[in-house]
Formats: C-alpha cells, sequence, structure tokens
C-alpha cells in the first residue's frame, strides 16, 4: 500500500499520485508513480475502497499512450490527402474553423452539422460534455455515437418497458441465483452495471446458489460456472419460452404486477405459442431444460437475470432486452435484496429519471433519407454515410468527431470516406492519426485521462455498491493537448456561441448535481470528495428509494404491452428458422484490448492475436487447419483472417474480435495482424433492427473456405 505521507495531488510533481482508470466502466483506483516529472510506473490503489487493488493489465497501459511517440500533441492542419498534415498554432487552427464553419452552417443550416463522439472521452465528466454542449451551441441536432453498436436496443427496451433511460442491473452483493445472456464479463469487467471485482461477486454467488452463462461460446466467465451453450441469437427465443412457462404455471407475482403493471394480459395471450417446444430448435436448449431453468428461477428467493452486448446487437435485439426485463419482474426479482432493478448511487434524485426529454424520446430525430429512428438522441450509425451523401435540406456537410474511429467501429465503416470526401469541414479531437482522423481538416490534440481533473459522476447511478472519487490530473498536458471541453467552448466562443456552455464550470455542475441528489441531504459534494482521495463509498442502500416515482409512463406503470410489443412478437412468429448447414459469427471481446484505440500499445499487442475461433468439426468439414489462413465472406466482401481450431466454441458458430485491420499514423496499431470485420459485417439502413437503429453485429451468416 502507498504511504499516504507521500501522496502528491500537484500535477507533475515527483511521488504517488491518486487516480483512477478511465479506459472501461469499472474505474478502477490506481497509484501514478511520477519521477522526474513522468509517470514511470502505474500500480493498483489498494486504498480504494470499490476497486480494493484490482487493475487489469489495460490500466498501466494509459502511461504508455500519454508519452507515444505517436500521439498527436500538436494541432494539425491537412495539407494534402489523406494522412498529410502539417503543425499549426491553436489560434490559427481554432480561427480557420470557426470561420469555415460558421459559414457552412450559414449557407446550409444548423442540421448540415453533425457529431460523432465516441471512446475515451466519455469515460471523464468534463469529456463527456464537451460534444453535447457544443452541439447545442451550433443548434444542431444529429448526433452518432457507438450507441447502436453497443447499447441502443437495451435503451430503447427500457424506455418502451419503464418510460426511462436509467439502466437496470443484478445486485451482485446479495443475489444467489444469476442468469448471464449474452456477457463475458471476466473479460469485459461488466458494462451498464458497475463492480470492479466482478470475479469475486460471481464467486460469492455460486457458493450461496448458481450462475448460469448462456452463450454460444465457452467463455472465460462460463468456464468458471455453469455453461448453457445456445445457438446465436437464440436468446429472444429462449427467455420468451421461459415467461411462457412462468404465466402456464403461474410462477408470476400477481400481486406487484396487479399493483404496478400494465399490459400483462395482453402479453399472457400473445406469448401463448412461444412454448419450450417451439424454442427449443430455435435456441438449441432442450424443451425440459428451459422450463426448468424457468422454473428454477421463479423459486428462488435472490435471483436476477442481466444480458449485455450478445444479446443487444441480433436480429431482436430490443425484444430480446425487453424480455429480461419481464424475466425479472415477472418473476418477482425486482427492485428487492438479491434482485434487479436501479442503483441508488449518488446522484440521483427520486424523481430524475421520470420522463424522458423531447430530444431524447424513441424515433425523436429519425434519419430524413431512410427514416431509421433515433434513440436516447443518437442516430443509427447504418444512417451515417446516407445522411453524407443524399443532396437535400439536412445534409450533413460538417462534422466534428470527437474521439471517435467510425472507420473502425461502423458497419460499413470503410466506406464513411466516401461521404467525409463530400464535406465542407471535418474537424476531429484525437489522440492519434487514426483510419478516421487522417481524413480530417483538422486533427486537435486532447488530453488523456491522465492529464486532466475528473470525478466518476457519469457512472455512479450504475454501480452494485455505489462509490464516488475526484482526482487531479497526474501529470500537465503532453506537448499542446487540451481538455475537450476547452477547446470546444474556446470555438464556440470565436463562432460567437458561446452561450450554450453556460457561465459554470464543468465541476460546478458536478457539485451541483451531487448536492441535488438522494446523498446531497448527506452533505456529499465535490469539496468532501477532495478530502477522501481515495473515494468514498455511498452507504445508502441499494433499494433506498420509491421505484414508483422513476417510472416514466404517465400512469405511472410498468408497461408489458404496446404497439411496438406487440410488432415485435409477431415479428418474432414469422421468423425463418436458421439453416444449421451454415456458419454464423458472434464477436470476440479479448483482455487486452478496447475496441480500437490502445492497439498502438506494445504490450498490450505484443502478444495478442486476431483470429477467427471455429470449431474442430466446422474446420474439418472445409479443411481448414489450426493456425492456417482462411477467407471470412459475406455478400459485402471478405476478409483474411487466421484461424484457431477451438473447441470452446458451438458447431456451426465462429468468433472474430472488432477493432484491427489497422491504418493511419499509428506505426504499432498498423503493424498488427488482423482485418476490420466491419469491412463484411451487414451494413446499410436495411441491415439494422427497424425499431432501434441497432446495428446486426451478433449471429449474422458467413463463409468460411481454407486459403492455400
Amino acid at each position: 500500500m502507498t504511504d499516504s505521507t507521500s501522496i502528491t495531488r500537484v500535477p507533475g510533481a515527483d511521488g504517488d499520485h491518486v487516480t483512477y482508470c478511465r479506459i472501461c466502466e469499472a474505474l478502477c483506483g490506481l497509484i501514478a508513480r511520477v519521477e522526474g516529472g513522468k509517470i514511470v510506473r502505474i500500480l493498483p490503489d489498494r486504498a480504494n475502497p470499490h476497486s480494493r487493488g484490482h487493475i487489469c493489465v489495460k490500466g498501466p497501459a494509459l502511461a504508455d499512450v500519454a508519452y507515444d511517440p505517436d500521439r498527436v500533441t500538436a494541432p494539425l492542419k491537412r495539407i494534402g490527402g489523406p494522412g498529410e498534415f502539417a503543425a499549426v498554432s491553436w489560434d490559427e487552427a481554432l480561427d480557420e474553423i470557426a470561420g469555415r464553419l460558421s459559414a457552412s452552417i450559414e449557407s446550409h443550416g444548423a442540421n448540415s452539422f453533425a457529431v460523432n463522439a465516441g471512446n475515451p472521452p466519455s469515460m471523464g465528466w468534463p469529456s463527456s460534455l464537451a460534444a453535447p454542449f457544443f452541439q447545442a451551441a451550433m443548434g444542431a441536432s444529429r448526433m452518432y455515437s457507438p450507441a447502436s453498436e453497443d447499447i441502443s436496443s437495451v435503451v430503447l427496451a427500457t424506455e418502451l418497458m419503464f418510460g426511462t433511460h436509467a439502466f437496470l442491473f443484478p445486485d451482485l452483493a446479495e443475489c444467489d441465483h444469476l442468469l448471464i445472456f449474452g456477457s463475458n464479463p471476466l473479460v469485459s469487467h461488466g458494462s451498464l452495471v458497475i463492480a470492479p471485482r466482478f470475479k469475486e461477486d460471481l464467486d460469492q454467488i455460486a457458493k450461496r446458489g448458481r450462475v448460469l452463462v448462456i452463450d454460444p461460446r465457452h467463455t472465460e466467465t462460463a468456464r468458471k460456472h455453469e455453461h448453457v451453450p445456445i445457438i446465436p441469437g437464440g436468446d429472444v427465443w429462449l427467455i420468451g419460452a421461459m415467461l411462457n412457462t412462468l404465466i402456464e404455471e403461474n410462477l408470476i407475482d400477481s400481486s406487484f404486477i396487479a399493483a404496478h403493471a400494465s399490459g400483462m394480459n395482453e402479453l399472457a395471450a400473445a406469448m401463448e405459442w412461444l412454448t419450450p417446444e417451439v424454442a427449443a430448435p430455435r435456441c438449441g436448449i432442450a424443451a425440459e431444460t428451459i422450463r426448468t431453468m424457468a422454473r428454477d428461477f421463479a423459486i428462488a428467493p435472490r435471483a436476477a437475470a442481466m444480458g449485455r452486448i450478445g444479446i443487444c446487437r441480433g436480429e431482436f435485439a430490443t425484444l430480446t432486452n425487453l424480455f429480461v426485463h419481464m424475466l425479472n419482474v415477472i418473476a418477482g426479482k425486482f427492485h428487492r435484496p438479491g434482485g434487479y432493478g436501479w442503483g441508488h448511487g449518488g446522484t440521483a434524485s427520486d424523481t430524475q429519471y421520470r420522463g424522458i426529454s423531447p430530444g431524447a424520446r424513441h424515433g425523436a430525430i429519425p434519419s430524413r433519407v431512410s427514416g431509421l429512428p433515433s434513440v436516447w438522441g443518437a442516430q443509427a450509425s447504418v444512417t451515417f454515410l446516407e445522411e453524407m451523401l443524399t443532396p437535400g435540406e439536412g445534409q450533413i456537410r460538417s462534422l466534428l468527431v470527437v474521439g471517435a474511429n467510425p472507420v473502425m467501429s461502423m458497419p460499413g465503416g470503410p466506406d464513411l470516406p466516401k461521404g467525409f470526401a463530400q464535406l465542407d469541414l471535418m474537424v476531429a479531437l484525437d489522440l492519434y492519426i487514426t483510419e478516421t482522423t487522417r481524413h480530417a481538416d483538422f486533427v486537435l490534440p486532447v488530453t488523456t485521462a491522465l492529464e486532466r481533473e475528473d470525478i466518476n459522476l457519469f457512472f455512479m447511478n450504475h454501480m452494485v455498491r455505489p462509490f464516488a472519487q475526484h482526482v487531479d490530473a497526474v501529470i500537465p498536458p503532453v506537448g499542446d493537448a487540451r481538455m475537450e471541453f476547452d477547446i470546444l467552448r474556446d470555438l464556440a466562443a470565436r463562432m460567437g456561441r458561446a452561450e450554450a456552455f453556460g457561465k459554470a464550470a464543468p465541476f460546478e455542475m458536478a457539485d451541483a448535481a451531487l448536492r441535488a441528489g438522494v446523498e446531497g441531504r448527506n452533505g456529499l459534494s465535490v469539496e468532501r470528495l477532495r478530502a477522501a482521495p481515495h473515494g468514498m463509498m455511498i452507504e445508502g442502500g441499494r433499494w433506498d428509494f420509491d421505484f414508483t416515482k422513476r417510472l416514466g409512463h404517465a400512469d405511472g406503470k410498468i408497461h408489458f404491452w404496446s404497439e411496438p410489443i406487440a410488432a415485435e412478437i409477431a415479428r418474432l412468429r414469422q421468423a425463418p428458422a436458421w439453416n444449421p448447414s451454415s456458419l454464423r459469427l458472434i464477436n470476440l471481446r479479448k483482455l487486452r484490448s478496447i475496441n480500437s484505440w490502445m492497439h498502438n500499445v506494445e504490450g498490450l499487442v505484443r502478444s495478442d492475436r486476431a483470429s477467427l475461433l471455429m470449431h474442430p468439426d466446422d474446420a474439418m468439414a472445409r479443411g481448414i487447419e489450426d493456425g492456417g489462413k482462411a477467407e471470412l465472406s459475406t455478400s459485402r466482401g471478405r476478409i483474411v483472417v487466421n484461424v484457431e481450431i477451438s473447441k470452446e466454441m458451438l458447431a456451426g458458430v465462429v468468433c472474430y474480435p472488432h477493432g484491427w485491420g489497422h491504418e493511419g499514423g499509428w506505426q504499432r496499431a498498423r503493424a498488427t495482424d488482423g482485418a476490420n470485420l466491419n469491412m463484411i459485417a451487414p451494413a446499410g439502413p436495411q441491415s439494422a433492427e427497424r425499431l432501434s437503429g441497432m446495428s446486426n453485429l451478433e449471429g449474422f451468416a458467413v463463409e468460411v473456405r481454407a486459403l492455400a
């Protein structure tokens, strides 16, 4: 443990600095050791009461990013083709951007400007505010983000059922029977449910009862617990049949449903056909096993079902997430110890999540071309290119990219440069010259997590054990890097549009949020957090609030039935059967990788390799050998991949990681082996789930052919 006398809060001062990781949602505590003004080592913060000394291999790599010689540390202006830049001063860059952006918006209207925001800025408080504030300053409405590759379906399911966008998650601390659908938390460390020591939580649940991992792959989490193999896309059939069983056998919380829900009779009638016998061939799980899973879940006193990205990006993504919510509520697991519901947090007031702002409501800002809806104010990624290329009012003519790399992360991403070439202006705020930012007119350097003051405000309300922490910058900004909030506020001021940023600084806003939340009455404030550098647990009970005040529907009820739910169940009933002779592809999450933005760190990628995992029977049938090369293809194209034969795969299913196949100016990333899966993934508006605009990135059909 670090000696408290060696702790310093002065950026760049020699000694140990308390900070926390902002790579994933676990937000593990770190100690950054500085010598000679430079970070020489990053260690776990064993005094952090939330992560208690846990970090993964990626946390220490933050220092490698900060000092990366390929990092952009001065404003760059494009002087030729993609990737050809020259350094300029901040004043020169911001003045020219202000003039060109003002002219473009004046000529084409406010909605000709769009924002594409991603990681890593979304993981920090002031940085996460920057793009939305600037968008408001421009009077624009089009925002693209990773949401439709990540969370749009679960956000929409929550809106439809609860009338809010607040995330629901299991009470890992007291649960003794947990179902995990489409999640591998021993690698992801949790997502939309924050528990830095997820492994220990699962071990304790298993000791008290059971952890069932429902996945097509024998994942790292499945190896530790009970694995239930499932056909990709089969979750909606499995959970639907479990609901059918609960209703048929009256294993439901009738009193709670009568008091707090509507539409139960309509749902029950619509689900009569979805029996375990109907579901079994669609999910690959025997009918009697489905019934047993439903019964065991219903009778367990402290049980919860959770899902994540594996059920968020399939053909019936929104319905699958609705079924997860319904399974918890109908079986009597909602808002009770060991069950499923909203978090307590430190910033949520009793009514904060009641209702949804007009701009965030489902479909409020649809694509003007294909009509695909927005969710939570974000447009579907598969509409990005059509909105740049299709003439007319609202055609995107200017673009701000903040910490995003859509060429790598979006379906059809490699085609986006066709749209970029039509823009009046493209400005990127980033750490690197990436596959996307190489096409920008300007690339503006931003700070890393270690170079800025921060607070974990945004994530406090979906922590299993609520925790709050404020940290100072460890080192001053490297080179001429600036924080996103400061850059965009300055740019808005040069355009005469700074009013949207207001007069309050980000940490004044944070303090107001803390004082207005449920813990404000107990004195929670930024000042109090600054006095506790390792952070502090929020002691309010997980269920210590009136959940009815967070229900956003006008009738104050949980809705089991609505027109969209009815339409999706009807669509499911008409869905064609899976062709068992075809292969389906699912994505692979790797411990050393986080999307694409840390692939320039030698310590992470030197022992990593992007490979297609394939069952031995599937490989043998195609004459493919372990370690060989193969062509992976769809109707959109082909890529060449390394093949690893693995018995952890279900036969008929292959698996490949996202975010590889680099170009751009980051040399180590460019030298990594692998291909960009989004070159062949289903793309275009016709490929997305119509209800949510969610990209179909899990369980789509592929062909694999051996290469000589």
